[in-house]
């Protein structure tokens, strides 16, 4: 169950949380970790300025962060540690990634969201009810 795990990440304490579980998981089961990176759409187009290259730029810096905070103990694991990042609504692309050979998903219940989480509902809500394998959600 969990070979290959899905994380997304954030940058949030509660994301890199999930990223050093997920690792913990990985090394345990001989499996490997892949961090997914998601940019909304509405945080480069609401300002009528093409900003996509500093969005990218920030969210490049998340990967790197999370990664390094995970790297030590994946490498002590011998546990692979791959990411993307990629542009649309992030819940919508983790479910769409839990179709694609993922065994397990470690998400956390909290992130950076604020008032979209009241607007949109909570990402790790709608990918705990609607993801195509398990889902590991911490709080």
């Amino acid at each position: 169950m969990f070979k290959n795990i899905l994380v997304p990440v954030d940058g949030s304490e509660q994301s890199i949380k999930s990223a050093k579980v997920a690792v913990e998981l990985a090394v345990k089961h001989e499996g490997k970790v892949h961090l997914l990176h998601t940019i909304r759409p509405s945080e480069y187009t609401f300002t009528g300025i093409d900003i996509i290259h500093i969005i990218e730029k920030s969210a490049a810096e998340i990967i790197q962060n999370v990664s390094a905070q995970i790297k030590e103990a994946a490498e002590a694991g011998n546990v692979e540690i791959t990411s993307e990042i990629v542009l649309g609504n992030p819940a919508s692309i983790i479910i769409e990634r839990s179709k694609q050979g993922y065994d397990s998903i470690v998400i956390a219940n909290r992130g950076l969201s604020g008032i979209t989480e009241i607007m949109l509902g909570s990402v790790s809500n709608v990918v705990s009810h609607h993801a195509h394998c398990p889902v590991l959600l911490l709080r």
